[in-house]
């Protein structure tokens, strides 16, 4: 980050009180948080959302150690037009079965999803297909 993106963060934290960070509050709620756009661009103290806004959004929560989805939100090529009512959903990325989850839908590339997929069901008396899992978890992140 650089200085002046630390002065922002500063003078918004003062402003602010004693307000939780996204980070904080997504820690308290169980690891998953949904927040919006706004949200996410007043912590850093911008006034206006665009392509450099996101992809700093991005690197901050990658940084905090949260994931998000879906996605193509924070992406400034696939969100050409971001809105501050835009909902994102935090989650911590600490290689629970949430973030197994979401990694195998967003990325099946690096995952082993049919052993995720099966593990997301674990003890629950429906006997759903992988194809099914994954279609229900594609509905949840927005693919």
């Amino acid at each position: 980050m650089n200085d002046l993106t630390n002065l922002q963060e500063e003078a918004l934290t003062a402003a602010a009180g004693d307000a939780d960070t996204v980070a904080e509050r997504c820690r308290a709620a169980g690891g998953l948080l949904r927040v919006t756009l706004g949200e996410l661009r007043a912590e850093v103290g911008y006034r206006r959302l665009g392509k450099y806004v996101l992809e700093e959004l991005a690197e901050r929560l990658t940084e905090e150690g949260l994931g998000w989805f879906p996605a193509w939100r924070l992406s400034p090529r696939e969100n050409g037009e971001p809105r501050k009512d835009h909902d994102l959903w935090v989650f911590i990325r600490d290689d629970g079965l949430r973030c197994q989850v979401i990694d195998a839908v967003q990325a099946p590339d690096g995952s082993d999803v049919p052993t995720v997929l099966n593990g997301l069901l674990t003890g629950r008396p429906q006997d759903l297909s992988p194809e099914r899992k994954l279609g229900l978890i594609r509905e949840i992140v927005g693919l």
